[in-house]
C-alpha cells in the first residue's frame, strides 16, 4: 500500500463519528487470483445516509459495494478477507444465510434487470419466498406499498399484469428499487443505478433516493460526481483499491484532505 495514501478510520467522518453504522467494515481485502483489488479499507455506512463511493474506473468501487451482500462469493477467484460486520454480526459467520442475507442487504444493479414476469410478480416474488405475506391480500398490500415507495404506483396501477420488461428503462430501474424494498431491507446497494438512464428519469431515481433514506442506509457507487453531491451525505473516494478517503459530501468536493482526492475532483486526472 502506497504510504503517501491516508486511510480513513472506520466510525468517522473527519473527526466526527458516524451515528448508528449499520455496517461496520475492518480492514477488507480483495483479491481475484493475484490482483490485489481492494486494500485495506476501514469504514462505516449509518442508518438515514446516502453513502456515494467514488473514483476512476476500476478503483475498486463496485468491488467493495459487491462484498456488502458477498456477491463476490460468485466470483472462483475471489477471496474477501477482513472483517465485515451487519449490525455487529459478521456476515462471513458460517451460520450466516447468504440468501437471508441478500434480502437484508438489497441491490439494484447498473442496468435495469426486471424479472420475465409481470409488473406484480416481480414485486411478489421476495416477499413470497421469504414468507412475509399470510395470504394475497397481504401480498397486495406489500406489492402497492412497495410501488408507491418506489413512485411508479400511479404509472402502472391500470396493468399490473402486464411484463415488467414492457415499462421504460427509467420505470423498468424503479421497478427494480421496488422490488428490493418489498423484502423490507435495512440497506440498499446501487451500482451506478443511473448510467443506463436519460437526465428526466435519472432526476426521478435521485429523488427517490432521497426519500428512501429516511428508511434505509443506502450506498451508491456512481461515476458522476454531480450526482453523489446532490444524493449523498457522505462521500468515499477510491483509488487504485485503496479508500483514500471519506467525509461529509459537502467537505470533499470543497476541502478535500488529500491531493488525490483533490485532482479527481477537479479534472486532473479520471
Amino acid at each position: 500500500m502506497n504510504d503517501s495514501i491516508p486511510q480513513a478510520g472506520p466510525e468517522t467522518v473527519g473527526n466526527v463519528r458516524v451515528p448508528e453504522p449499520v455496517f461496520s467494515c475492518t480492514d477488507v481485502n480483495v483479491h481475484y487470483g493475484d490482483k490485489h483489488a481492494i486494500k485495506n479499507v476501514n469504514i462505516d455506512i449509518a442508518r438515514q445516509e446516502v453513502l456515494a463511493m467514488i473514483g476512476p474506473s476500476g478503483c475498486g468501487k463496485s468491488t467493495f459495494l459487491r462484498c456488502l451482500n458477498r456477491m463476490n462469493d460468485t466470483i472462483p477467484s475471489a477471496r474477501v478477507t477482513g472483517r465485515i460486520a451487519l449490525d455487529g454480526n459478521d456476515i462471513h459467520d458460517k451460520r450466516q444465510d447468504v440468501v437471508q442475507l441478500r434480502a437484508r442487504v438489497g441491490m439494484v444493479f447498473q442496468k435495469p434487470n426486471p424479472f420475465p414476469k409481470s409488473i406484480y410478480e416481480n414485486v411478489a416474488y421476495g416477499p413470497r419466498i421469504h414468507g412475509l405475506a399470510a395470504d394475497r391480500a397481504e401480498l397486495d398490500d406489500i406489492v402497492g406499498s412497495s410501488l408507491r415507495r418506489a413512485g411508479l404506483w400511479d404509472e402502472v396501477k391500470d396493468r399490473l399484469n402486464q411484463p415488467g420488461t414492457s415499462l421504460s428503462g427509467g420505470q423498468q430501474q424503479r421497478l427494480c428499487i421496488a422490488r428490493t424494498i418489498a423484502v423490507n431491507p435495512e440497506v440498499i446497494l446501487m451500482d451506478e443505478p443511473c448510467s443506463a438512464l436519460d437526465p428526466i428519469a435519472t432526476a426521478k431515481i435521485e429523488d427517490l433516493i432521497d426519500e428512501l433514506r429516511e428508511s434505509y442506509a443506502i450506498c451508491i457507487v456512481t461515476h458522476s460526481m454531480q450526482q453523489a453531491a446532490r444524493v449523498s451525505q457522505r462521500t468515499a473516494y477510491f483509488h487504485l483499491g485503496d479508500l483514500v478517503e471519506v467525509g461529509e459530501t459537502n467537505k470533499i468536493f470543497t476541502n478535500p484532505r488529500a491531493k488525490l482526492t483533490e485532482d479527481y475532483i477537479t479534472g486532473r486526472f479520471g
